[in-house]
């Protein structure tokens, strides 16, 4: 026989097994039982067509116990499990979510010897109604995908026959610290109050080569978190982690008369300090982007026009030229006679984390036409690459951070003989340019004004994202900073070319006029 003849008729007498009761089941209907279980055990996306779970009733929808639908991003967040130990998961809300990890975790304690799952959730009542998930999809299971589970706690559900167990908890500040486990889970990932001591706490496991899954909506209140974090790094493949964005058209039925018609009906309690535009990108997104853009009042700069700024960038112009590393230095626009340049410096360690910036901007135009930009490049090597780079704009003012680092790349610079420096005092006796609390005051306000104002524009699209992550620090009193985890130095190196363009004499191009000629006998 054929092995789909086969499967053919494993299919027709599976379906007589499920319409009789299974203690009426004869010896050869047993078999094909134990057949099916192995099939499901084998493949979770076969276990899925036993799946229900419960909707609760809304005016719109009578819920009950509804199949399970494997909807495409349902899909995708199976797969995600079956083939990654570390995922970050950023979601619109009522997306199925929460009880696909339920199912996924279910299966692996039903199947896999020794599985020990734990499920996180910002409270002791949330964490308790996640394992409630788990439950109400295993009580609709058929009988010969069920094994006897140790008496039920509000806490626990456990197999002894597989040595199994799905435990939950609220993430409390020392949660997790005495368990061991194959899978964690982060249910509402940004929420969870003491994320990064959990997250810390967890090492052990997911270095260990168990699963870790984040799991959250955003919410637009909190500028920074582990959550967060972890997504944007996965998206930049710095983690490990395997980012999945789910915007909310991911549902069925969901299509833009349904978001407009959800946005009119927001109950007043729920909008909070939110605008219902802001309500919308928070539980509702379009895109990462929407959904990772900060609101105004903690943003320093316009979130919509950094996103026309956006639309205006471009790659650099591909050119071999003598000593400069295409790697690290960036020309989106040739010198020009008749223009007038001016740079900044803001010096990075140079060991992968915070950024050596050298952009060069046009003095005329307000565009950043070239730039240094890199994250593991030393700072002598900074030095020497900003000197080759300022040699194609015929040796601009140049103003470097006196920071630590930065005193390396003015020494550096002086000893490779470049003159056209900017200076902080009258006496000319100060290289550069020092942040103290009253300059970094007034670069902030003439930048942020500037680009709220398009009056500059900035081709690198990786040195203008950094401008997404300024914001408006509310536990300092409104400090203008790099949100927690992110950088600020693209921003500080073009501010400081703003703040001190006035510096650059700017004479017209004038050339001298060529004498008439007269011709006489």
């Amino acid at each position: 026989m054929e092995p789909t003849d086969r499967m053919a008729t494993h299919e027709k007498a599976l379906s007589e097994c499920l319409s009789k009761p299974y203690a009426e089941l004869t010896r050869e209907e047993l078999t094909t039982c134990a057949l099916e279980r192995e099939f499901c055990k084998t493949s979770l996306i076969r276990f899925a067509r036993y799946a229900k779970i419960v909707i609760p009733p809304t005016p719109k929808d009578p819920g009950g116990i509804v199949r399970f639908e494997l909807w495409p991003h349902i899909i995708e967040m199976i797969k995600a499990f079956l083939t990654h130990n570390l995922i970050s998961i950023l979601k619109s809300r009522q997306i199925g979510a929460s009880w696909t990890m339920a199912f996924c975790i279910l299966w692996d304690a039903l199947f896999h010897l020794g599985s020990m799952s734990l499920l996180f959730s910002k409270g002791e009542g949330e964490a308790i109604e996640l394992l409630s998930k788990c439950r109400r999809i295993y009580s609709q299971l058929p009988d010969f995908l069920k094994l006897k589970p140790n008496p039920d706690t509000a806490t626990e559900m456990s197999f002894p026959t597989m040595m199994s167990s799905i435990r939950v908890m609220a993430a409390t500040e020392s949660a997790g610290i005495s368990f061991t486990a194959s899978n964690i889970v982060a249910d509402e990932h940004e929420q969870h109050p003491y994320a990064a001591q959990n997250y810390s706490m967890a090492k052990p496991v997911i270095d260990a080569g168990g699963k870790f899954i984040s799991i959250f909506t955003v919410d637009k209140s909190k500028s920074s978190t582990l959550a967060k974090t972890l997504f944007r790094d996965a998206l930049e493949n710095k983690n490990g982690f395997h980012p999945i964005f789910i915007p909310y058209t991911a549902r069925p039925g969901r299509d833009e008369r349904w978001y407009e018609e959800t946005k009119r009906s927001i109950p007043v309690e729920e909008l909070g300090i939110l605008t219902p535009d802001l309500y919308m990108e928070q539980n509702y997104p379009r895109s990462i982007e929407e959904a990772l853009r900060r609101t105004s009042d903690i943003s320093a700069f316009d979130a919509r026009i950094l996103d026309e700024m956006m639309g205006n960038t471009r790659n650099p112009i591909k050119e071999v030229l003598p000593g400069i590393d295409s790697n690290v230095v960036h020309i989106f626009q040739p010198h020009y006679i008749g223009h007038h340049y001016i740079t900044g410096s803001d010096t990075g360690h140079g060991v992968g984390k915070d950024y050596s910036v050298t952009p060069i901007m046009c003095i005329e135009t307000g565009a950043v036409v070239a730039d240094v930009f890199s994250n593991k490049i030393s700072p002598e090597e900074f030095a020497f690459q900003s000197i080759k780079l300022l040699e194609l704009y015929r040796n601009p003012k140049w103003y470097p951070e006196d920071n630590e680092w930065g005193r390396v790349v003015i020494n550096t610079a002086l000893n490779l003989g470049y003159k056209n420096f900017g200076y902080q005092d009258e006496k000319k006796t100060k290289i550069g340019f020092h942040t103290g609390q009253t300059s970094r005051f007034e670069l902030w306000g003439h930048l942020i004004s500037a680009i709220n104002n398009r009056q500059i524009t900035i081709y690198n699209s990786q040195g203008l994202k950094q401008f997404y992550d300024i914001i408006r620090n509310v536990n300092k009193e409104g400090r203008i900073e790099a949100a927690t985890g992110c950088n600020d130095d693209y921003p500080m190196a073009v501010g400081i070319c703003w703040l001190k363009r006035a510096e650059v004499k700017t004479e017209p191009w004038v050339t001298k006029p060529i004498a008439s000629l007269t011709f006489r006998k």
